[in-house]
Formats: C-alpha cells, sequence, structure tokens
C-alpha cells in the first residue's frame, strides 16, 4: 500500500512540475534558441485556417495546433540556418513560386483551401515558399561546387544537427518536441490538451 502512494505521489509531483513549467511564462507556446513563440501568434494562424476549413472534433483540433506550432518551429530553425550559412535568397523566385502555385491551383481561394487542408494557414503561405528556397540558398552555401541533389541533403543535414544543437521547448500543454523528425507529440496527459490544439509541404 505504502508503494502505491509513494507511485501516486511520484505521478502528482510530476504533474504539479508540468503545469508549473507551462504557467512560468504565461501565453507562451514554445521557445526557440530563446525566442518566444506566443499563444496569440499561434492562435492568428490557427483562425485563419478555420476561416477556411471549419474544425469539427478536438482531436482535429488538437492535430492541427500541432502541426502548425512544429511549422513555426521549423521555420525559425531554418532561418537561423540561412544566417549562419550566410545562404541568400532571391525573394524574386519566391515570388514567382508563389504565382506560379496559385495559377497551378486556379486562383487565389483555391490556394487557400488548397493550403489549409495541408495546414498551412493563408499568411505562411509564402514563408513556407520562402524556406523551401532557403533550405536550396543553404545547400548551395555548404557545398557550392556539388550537385543540386548533394547541396540539398548537405542542407537537411545541417538543419537537422542545428535543430538537436539549440534549446526548443514546447509547452507541455500542447505537447513535446521532436527533432529528429520536426514535429510535436501528443502531451502525455490528454485533459490537458486544449479544446481546439502542421504537414509541411504544399505538394
Amino acid at each position: 500500500m505504502k508503494k502505491n502512494s509513494t507511485k501516486l505521489l511520484a505521478i502528482f509531483l510530476i504533474s504539479f512540475l508540468l503545469v508549473g513549467c507551462s504557467t512560468q511564462n504565461p501565453g507562451t507556446a514554445a521557445f526557440v534558441d530563446g525566442k518566444r513563440i506566443t499563444v496569440s501568434e499561434l492562435d492568428v494562424y490557427l483562425n485563419e485556417l478555420r476561416e477556411i476549413v471549419p474544425v469539427e472534433t478536438n482531436d482535429r483540433g488538437s492535430t492541427q495546433i500541432r502541426t502548425v506550432l512544429a511549422l513555426i518551429i521549423i521555420g525559425e530553425i531554418i532561418e537561423k540556418a540561412k544566417i549562419n550559412t550566410n545562404a541568400q535568397v532571391d525573394q524574386n523566385l519566391v515570388a514567382g513560386d508563389y504565382q506560379a502555385l496559385e495559377q497551378d491551383q486556379g486562383g487565389k481561394d483555391a490556394l487557400y483551401l488548397f493550403a489549409a487542408n495541408r495546414d498551412v494557414p493563408p499568411s505562411l503561405i509564402y514563408k513556407v515558399l520562402e524556406q523551401n528556397r532557403m533550405i536550396e540558398a543553404i545547400g548551395q552555401a555548404l557545398a557550392p561546387n556539388d550537385t543540386p541533389a548533394d547541396q540539398s541533403d548537405e542542407a537537411s543535414a545541417y538543419i537537422l544537427d542545428l535543430a538537436e544543437q539549440i534549446e526548443i521547448s514546447v509547452n507541455p500543454r500542447y505537447g513535446s518536441w521532436n527533432s529528429d523528425n520536426g514535429s510535436i507529440s501528443p502531451p502525455a496527459n490528454v485533459l490537458s490538451e486544449p479544446a481546439y490544439a502542421v504537414n509541411l509541404e504544399l505538394n
């Protein structure tokens, strides 16, 4: 009986510590290398998505929150990799990518729906396309004489290694960060999830 009581106390203490972590920085969804991602910032993107594709279940809403938050975190990692490698991105290429994708989808509204069905908010579509070009530029900076395929491999390896090195913390209410695949795992205690809490490719 005493052993069971000790086990229950340990579980209670772990739960208490998790709650404490999430309240030390109220309004914080995550930190990436010291940079704060706020809940209000996350909510803006979620509201954009849900205006286009309403969420019908709590499970779907929770998955969507984790996906969008992971998308934001990955963007911060890629941005840091770009700065570290002094990679240069031609914004004309990004604008061309956006225009081509919009035309392929049949216009702005169709593009927004296409992206929203992949949990990419409309205001992040350009950013995702820019990140694709960032990865390309990082590869060129790291291995200027290699083939595009090898440059892509170099960039991916560098970004994954960087994700392991920098400090990334997610509010336990949303789950925990996985640097291996750039995703957020559900929280251990599903009751801690918000009632309503990202696929990173547009193709």
